[in-house]
């Protein structure tokens, strides 16, 4: 309890030093928390990140295989398309010159 008195310098109870080394132990504590969390959610992070992207460039690379494959495919029935179209006028032309060459043989037979 405390007491007035004319004393102009009052006396409080004494902290002991102990106390406040113990803040520093304290908080060394926490900041080596602090520093052991914050570098896993770095690492775990910059893991992630790894990760994903790895995910993305096989994903992107089986995609694009697949969509050359799907052009190739589209492109070989094209020319498939053109060649049979070109056989077709071929024969054509070799039946219009076969025709001539013929009628040609019979009119000058007459």
């Amino acid at each position: 309890m405390l007491t007035m008195s004319a004393n102009p310098n009052p006396s409080f109870p004494a902290i002991s030093m102990p106390f406040f080394g113990m803040w520093s132990d304290v908080t060394g504590l926490y900041r080596e928390v602090v520093k052991a969390n914050t570098e896993q959610l770095l690492f775990t992070s910059a893991k992630v990140v790894q990760e994903q992207m790895l995910r993305a460039f096989i994903s992107a690379a089986q995609s694009c295989t697949d969509a050359l494959a799907k052009n190739a495919l589209s492109v070989q029935q094209q020319s498939m398309e053109r060649f049979a179209e070109a056989n077709g006028k071929a024969v054509g032309l070799m039946g219009q010159a076969f025709t001539r060459v013929w009628m040609g043989g019979l009119l000058a037979g007459k």
